[in-house]
């Protein structure tokens, strides 16, 4: 089996999450209760047999690097490989400030990146929640003689909506790609494919191709190498035609939650396991005369309450008379009684008042910063 580096920004340049990424990267934003998204990545990586990952980090990395530690929990705490977080202030070219960009974050840490053995790299970012075998990506890319193998999809899950700042193919009958084009706004096409920012290539080939484009200024790896070099290049694309949700706004980390409610997405996005810290936290307390309905509860909540259509992280408590309809309650946030809320989505240690009450729309949800009080 080819050895494979996983390379995994922390961060995407089209994320717009307002309070919830004011004081964390988009790998460490919660989801489903008691994971990261970063779970996700992870996972994807050790189910395909990568133990060898670098996580590049721009900045407000303190909680991703206290969620994974040493990386134990994902079997990654190896003397060879293992996990590595490379932060602006680790790599060789040490700066203080953010990267210019995906190659400008490559560039500055390839001293790190080359100590690897790896013969393959994997390149992703942290906007797609999904359950992919990179194998099965890996096969395809040596079976077609690729440079550089993208995967793409058709759809957001069926629908026909392309997030704005998306990279947008254009292929042959081949599959090979001829043109690649950034989507300035919400593109409603059900015919374009799109991008999930997750590419194979030679570990060597990344390294030559990295440092020709910074020469040359070039800052971005869709358009200083996937698009400048689809020409010279065999650069093809895979279609991952699985189940994925794409969280890079505010509508799109909704969505993805609600959809962990229904019992067909889960059985899909847990058909392989998903690892997270272990907290070992207490079973949650559920009193006489609380209801839940459809929803999913972390442990060591209490819930005394009404909660319906919610996903509730650890440590969440509902007081008696306090309703929860359509809503994510991070960590450690109180609902005090008699308060009722519905669409929003609290960050961890807000306390919502006693009889306070806060109400969302559907596309619209209400968002409430982090230690809040409402």
């Amino acid at each position: 089996m080819d050895s494979i580096l996983g390379i995994v920004y922390a961060t995407s340049g089209r994320e717009v999450l307002r309070e919830l990424t004011k004081i964390r990267t988009l790998a460490a934003l919660p989801i489903a209760g008691k994971y990261r998204i970063i779970d996700f990545v992870l996972s994807g990586f050790v189910n395909s047999g990568i133990y060898d990952i670098s996580i590049i980090t721009t900045n407000n990395y303190h909680s991703l690097i206290d969620h994974l530690g040493s990386g134990k929990d994902w079997d990654l705490r190896r003397k060879n490989g293992g996990l590595r977080i490379l932060t602006p202030l680790s790599g060789q070219l040490a700066t203080n400030s953010s990267y210019r960009g995906t190659l400008d974050a490559l560039f500055k840490n390839l001293y790190s990146i080359k100590r690897s053995t790896a013969d393959y790299v994997v390149i992703t970012g942290s906007s797609i929640v999904c359950n992919i075998d990179y194998q099965e990506v890996l096969e395809a890319h040596k079976n077609k003689g690729a440079d550089i193998t993208c995967v793409y999809t058709k759809s957001m899950n069926g629908g026909k909506k392309v997030p704005k700042g998306a990279a947008v193919i254009k292929m042959d009958g081949e599959s090979r790609i001829t043109d690649l084009t950034i989507n300035e706004d919400d593109l409603k096409d059900q015919d374009a494919d799109w991008c999930l920012d997750m590419l194979v290539l030679k570990k060597s080939l990344m390294e030559t191709l990295t440092a020709d484009a910074i020469s040359s200024g070039g800052v971005d790896i869709y358009q200083d190498i996937i698009k400048r070099l689809s020409h010279t290049l065999n650069i093809y694309g895979y279609e991952f035609t699985g189940q994925f949700f794409e969280v890079s706004n505010i509508l799109g980390y909704m969505a993805a939650n609600m959809n962990f409610l229904k019992k067909e997405y889960r059985e899909k996005a847990f058909d392989k396991p998903i690892y997270t810290k272990v907290k070992d936290s207490v079973p949650t307390t559920y009193l006489n005369g609380c209801q839940v309905k459809n929803s999913l509860i972390a442990d060591g909540c209490y819930i005394a309450g009404y909660v319906e259509n919610s996903v509730i992280s650890r440590g969440v408590k509902i007081e008696r008379g306090a309703s929860v309809k359509n809503c994510i309650i991070m960590q450690d946030t109180d609902i005090l009684e008699g308060a009722r809320i519905e669409y929003v989505i609290a960050d961890k240690d807000v306390i919502v008042r006693e009889g306070a009450e806060l109400t969302g729309h559907k596309r619209y949800p209400v968002v409430l910063e982090k230690r809040s009080i409402v």
